[in-house]
């Protein structure tokens, strides 16, 4: 595997011991990658671009950040914004941080370093749209006044006034609740513009499982807002909204998202 990785990348320089080490914690790991020369090559340029290889982060560059773009497309982001997200991403994850070594490291030699890319491409991005609405002057409770602005679904806004904020803060709870992979999925489909087939192919896995995974997402973000307005609304009342909030699924997911940390 290591000869196989030293003839895919022959312009980079490597330290053997080093890439036995890494192929060894990689695979004593809990949740080891497939043993494989993709291993072995990947690792070996995570490892260079950690030393500062001027080839190795070249490759990086021209291999692996060219997806920047590609996944941020949906976005219709300005061609600054996508080269702001790209210099984050690169800044990321070949940069040590605190002490501690740099992230390409941890991502490499799954097989998936691309599809890793885009996935930090998109959550970047959604990171520097969020930070920039919340420097926007917004009066009084913000959730609850972005929730009633003309930019957002009329028919969400019409939600009745006593409980639009409690329900606003109820769906922000569940979605902080929910686990890092849910998380991701909602926010790279529905805020990022991600398709299924992109992310299958984000988390190496077959299509069906992507729709699946984000289906059950979906499921226990609304099933963990609806179990949180219980106390507060009569079971017609809420079944009204949960309706209405689950007929208008993606922008009501979208913007809910957009309004939350």
């Amino acid at each position: 595997m290591i000869d196989a990785a030293a003839a895919a990348l022959p312009q980079v320089a490597m330290d053997r011991a080093a890439l036995a080490a890494a192929i060894r914690d990689k695979l004593a790991s809990p949740q080891p990658p497939p043993l494989g020369p993709e291993l072995a090559t990947e690792l070996h340029l995570a490892l260079a671009c950690a030393r500062g290889d001027a080839h190795a982060i070249a490759h990086f560059d021209a291999k692996y950040l060219d997806v920047v773009p590609l996944a941020l497309a949906p976005m219709k982001l300005a061609a600054a914004t996508v080269e702001d997200v790209r210099a984050a991403v690169r800044d990321r994850l070949l940069l040590a941080d605190g002490g501690h070594r740099p992230k390409i490291i941890d991502y490499a030699g799954q097989g998936r370093l691309r599809g890793l890319v885009q996935v930090s491409a998109v959550r970047t991005a959604i990171s520097l749209l969020r930070h920039a609405k919340k420097e926007l002057p917004v009066a009084g409770d913000d959730v609850a006044a972005r929730l009633a602005t003309p930019e957002y679904d009329a028919e969400l806004a019409l939600i009745k006034a006593q409980y639009r904020a409690a329900f606003a803060a109820a769906f922000a709870e569940a979605a902080r609740e929910l686990d890092a992979r849910d998380r991701n999925l909602l926010r790279l489909h529905h805020l990022g513009g991600v398709t299924l087939e992109q992310l299958a192919s984000m988390y190496g896995v077959h299509r069906a499982t992507a729709v699946r995974w984000l289906a059950a997402a979906r499921d226990r973000l609304f099933a963990g807002t609806r179990d949180r307005m219980k106390q507060q609304l009569t079971d017609t009342e809420l079944d009204e909204v949960m309706d209405l909030i689950q007929s208008r699924l993606e922008v009501s997911v979208r913007r809910l998202l957009s309004s939350i940390g």
